[in-house]
């Protein structure tokens, strides 16, 4: 059936000519199954994102604003400043609304820039418009049902006006499906989250309670435990597909670990696509619940908000993903400091992959808009280690591939580590989400930390990898947490916990900044990889993928820790310091 869908969209392309593919794949990725023809009747909404008249300005922008020795540094641009590189040109706006209107098909700005927007038409409109025939296909893990195309095409004269159309060739993951599996382990009351769980995580300043609570995390990695100065600095949880924050468990977490925090200490609420935080007996997110409580655990004093992002259309995480951003860029303050600790995976190769490089590249060119915005962008690396997984999780793997949205430049990447019973210092996380973008470029902030990684393992063009694609993590830090789910204790290992971490110190160092009337740190990795001494260098340990040994690692960077965990104290001295 497979065959027959994609021999149909050669047939209508070849009948059309003068036509452009911008997208296309051969099959459906694992884990989908065709029924058969969409119903011509029904209706379909796609977004078609348009070529921003000058993304390369956006780019340099974000550097000269984010690279400590700019003379801009710290000078982000305002939510006008940054539409105006992100909207069409004059031209593109004409030519694309031509070409709709000349088929009865009218369109709704999705931004205020417009470089995205919406349509809406029926499958036969859509495949006569796009020349195609779409198929409906069932999500074999949910049952949801979805249209798509194996590719479509577009007047030649659109080639440089269209970016890409979605959702026709990207089946999108669900948030259930894009984190690491995670199962109670009833004996101990723990949550594991992937293979090789370290038997025990504990350094020689926790031995004794075998726990990472958020006083064993001070400790290791010299996080104040005193209240920050109030100032108009907010920390974003990210939440997607309705997966909600307790309130309940936070009630329970902090008299335990924070005792020096008002127990009815409480975050706000951002709502996008009708999100929601329904405290409704079943459905609040691991993820969710144990960022919440961890962050506001750490990052003593300052605001946290979680970023509930509802479901529009089931298993479609990267609408999510694009809301969310596309929201945050409407505000006049966004949140100075944002994570998000779901991963899902973008690849080149189509025939695995649910996102089209074209989408992913369009999700983080809106991450490039809030760097230019000033905030710090917070993503796990993922818990897969080096491989990029098919679907369902258990099927086909892309090799030394790293994650999404880890691997768009403008956001950093945290992956993980451990302390295992033999050891007192930290070591790489063997499911630690790591290696090469096959879609990004490599960034030049990256160029020497990675080039001389490549020197010290014999890396070159024909190693199994992409060389010269982005490179993830950025850092690293402890992947084990504690916190409380419906009542219960539990431990999470994963690199979301990591992600977490990270951003609260962030968040704390930001606070300093605001309140002395500095501006936020903003975009983290050209400082980063300015100050690799502020980071533990972990040399040891390494990530698995694939069923099959990852990358090892090595002191200074590597893509299994990066540049190892960080210190507060150093990094405090450099904020202090710009």
């Amino acid at each position: 059936m497979l065959k027959l869908w994609a021999i149909a969209a050669v047939v209508f392309a070849t009948v059309h000519g003068e036509l452009l593919a911008p997208e296309e794949r051969d099959t459906a990725p694992g884990g989908f199954s065709r029924v058969g023809p969409s119903p011509g009747d029904k209706i379909l909404n796609l977004r078609l994102a348009l070529t921003p008249n000058d993304i390369d300005g956006l780019y340099d922008s974000v550097y000269n604003v984010s690279t400590p020795g700019s003379p801009r540094y710290g000078q982000y641009l305002s939510k006008e400043e940054v539409e105006k590189f992100v909207t069409p040109s004059a031209d593109t706006a004409t030519q694309v609304g031509a070409w709709l209107a000349s088929n009865n098909i009218t369109s709704l700005p999705l931004t205020a820039a417009g470089e995205w927007i919406s349509v809406n038409l029926t499958v036969d409109q859509a495949n006569q418009l796009l020349s195609t025939e779409f198929s409906t296909f069932r999500n074999v893990e949910t049952n949801h049902t979805v249209e798509r195309a194996p590719s479509y095409s577009i007047p030649n004269t659109l080639k440089t006006r269209i970016k890409s159309i979605y959702p026709i060739v990207t089946f999108a993951s669900s948030a259930s499906l894009a984190i690491h599996i995670v199962e109670r382990n009833t004996s101990t009351g723990s949550l594991t989250a992937g293979p090789n769980r370290p038997v025990a995580s504990v350094s020689a300043v926790c031995r004794s309670s075998s726990t990472w609570s958020p006083a064993c995390l001070q400790k290791l990695y010299g996080i104040p435990s005193t209240p920050a100065k109030p100032a108009a600095n907010v920390l974003g949880v990210s939440g997607f597909e309705n997966d909600f924050a307790n309130n309940h468990d936070l009630k329970s977490f902090l008299p335990q670990f924070r005792p020096d925090i008002n127990p009815n200490t409480t975050f706000d609420i951002i709502s996008i696509d009708g999100g929601v935080n329904n405290q409704l007996p079943i459905g609040a997110g691991f993820f969710a619940t144990f960022s919440i409580q961890n962050t506001i655990g750490l990052a003593t004093g300052v605001s946290v908000a979680f970023i509930s992002t509802g479901t529009l259309v089931s298993d479609d995480l990267y609408t999510a993903y694009l809301d969310q951003a596309n929201y945050l860029l409407s505000l006049a303050n966004p949140p100075q400091t944002v994570v998000n600790t779901y991963a899902d995976f973008a690849t080149a190769t189509m025939s695995e992959s649910h996102i089209s490089p074209q989408v992913a590249e369009s999700i983080c060119n809106a991450y490039a808009q809030l760097a230019a915005r000033g905030v710090s962008y917070i993503v796990a690396s993922g818990d897969f280690g080096s491989g990029v997984p098919g679907f369902p999780v258990s099927g086909n793997c892309t090799p030394f591939d790293a994650s999404f949205p880890a691997t768009c430049p403008f956001v950093t990447a945290v992956g993980g580590t451990e302390f295992t019973e033999s050891e007192d210092a930290e070591t790489a996380w063997t499911s630690s989400g790591g290696g090469f973008s096959n879609v990004f470029q490599r960034p030049k902030y990256q160029d020497a930390a990675v080039e001389a990684y490549f020197r010290t393992v014999g890396a070159n063009t024909s190693s199994p990898f992409n060389v010269s694609g982005r490179a993830v993590p950025d850092l690293s830090a402890i992947n084990l947490g504690l916190g409380y789910f419906f009542g219960d204790l539990f431990e999470l290992g994963s690199t979301a916990i990591s992600a977490s971490i990270f951003a609260s110190m962030v968040a704390l160092l930001t606070n300093e900044r605001i309140a002395a009337g500095k501006p936020g740190l903003g975009f983290l990795n050209p400082l980063i990889y300015q100050n690799p001494a502020a980071f533990n260098d972990i040399a040891t340990g390494f990530n698995t993928g694939c069923q099959e040994l990852g990358f090892n690692g090595a002191t200074g960077w590597d893509p299994v820790t990066g540049f190892g965990s960080p210190s507060y104290v150093k990094l405090q001295e450099i904020s202090n310091q710009l």
